[in-house]
């Protein structure tokens, strides 16, 4: 077991992001989370990567620290495409992993300045980045944003490809299809609690 939450609360300014969670996160195994804007996505995602602490409830994980993340709004320096790649590996001090940088050609816009690109550019960058250090865990928040078709053909099959490693995996999207595809476990939120957790195909039977 990565991590589990039983009737785990967080609370900002008196209003409750999260109510009473209660979930399983397994190792090895594919885990999405949906729900629509503002239903505690974000905060559950950074909850369950020892970021945010439970206001009330228990969280136990298998790790105890945060592992790097995927937000929504990466930080960007005001540097090349390489520069912001390397960026966390050289903070690491490790060789990094070149997989998902040469899968997205990013070596072919290398010397750009990142503010020249495009915003499924962009994205591409902060996706290899994270995966620039081999994480064992796995955290995005919204990883195929701007992504155009083709690259997000290349997202499933690279997230496939680190499944087939044992890594667990855990991303919020509002992409359904790409949820559909990947995710081996579902859970849902509205308004900070959660309405289903279980097996994905089985959801969408309902």
């Amino acid at each position: 077991m990565f991590c589990e939450t039983r009737n785990t609360s967080v609370t900002f300014d008196k209003i409750n992001a999260l109510n009473n969670i209660s979930i399983n996160i397994e190792n090895g195994k594919i885990t999405a989370i949906i729900g629509k804007n503002g239903s505690g996505k974000t905060t559950l995602l950074r909850c369950l990567n020892c970021l945010i602490n439970p206001t009330s409830g228990s969280l136990k994980h298998k790790f105890n620290y945060p592992f790097p993340m995927l937000f929504q709004k990466p930080v960007t320096f005001q540097n090349t495409i390489q520069y912001n790649f390397e960026i966390l590996s050289k903070i690491k001090k490790i060789k990094p992993a070149m997989k998902w940088y040469k899968s997205f050609n990013l070596y072919k816009i290398s010397e750009k300045k990142i503010d020249e690109v495009s915003g499924g550019e962009k994205q591409k960058t902060y996706l290899a980045r994270i995966m620039s250090v081999d994480p064992e865990v796995i955290i995005m928040d919204e990883p195929s944003q701007n992504l155009d078709n083709d690259s997000t053909k290349k997202f499933i099959n690279l997230i496939l490809d680190e499944k087939k490693n044992n890594k667990t995996i855990i991303f919020a999207s509002h992409d359904i299809e790409i949820v559909k595809r990947i995710a081996d476990q579902l859970i849902v939120l509205d308004f900070g609690s959660v309405i289903y957790k279980g097996i994905t195909k089985n959801f969408f039977k309902i």
